[in-house]
């Protein structure tokens, strides 16, 4: 039998968190956020995570990804020294902080 060459957990960015071995950086919290949504784009200023307010100083990477019916996008940003993993759920509108970076 011929295998398909599909590899999930050949790309770096797509490492698939188990029971087993959950990485201790990933946070999945809820936040509110400030952001505009212009000519087809979000772009993310500020967000709310445990009382306190980050303005977000830049923008670092975007990208995007499909689970299911969900479109998923994903945000790098800086607040000063932070860099955090933030994403918002365009089918349940929900914005989470995912990581902490540095």
């Amino acid at each position: 039998m011929k295998s398909s060459g599909f590899n999930p957990k050949a790309r770096w960015d797509r490492h698939i968190p188990t029971e087993e071995n959950h990485e201790p950086d990933t946070l999945d919290e809820r936040i509110d956020c400030l952001a505009f949504f212009q000519n087809a784009k979000i772009m993310p200023r500020a967000f709310f995570w445990k009382d306190k307010l980050y303005r977000i100083k830049k923008v670092t990477y975007t990208w995007q990804e499909r689970r299911g019916r969900e479109v998923m996008h994903f945000f790098s940003v800086t607040t000063g020294p932070d860099i955090y993993q933030i994403s918002f759920n365009n089918t349940s509108y929900r914005w989470q902080i995912d990581k902490l970076i540095t």
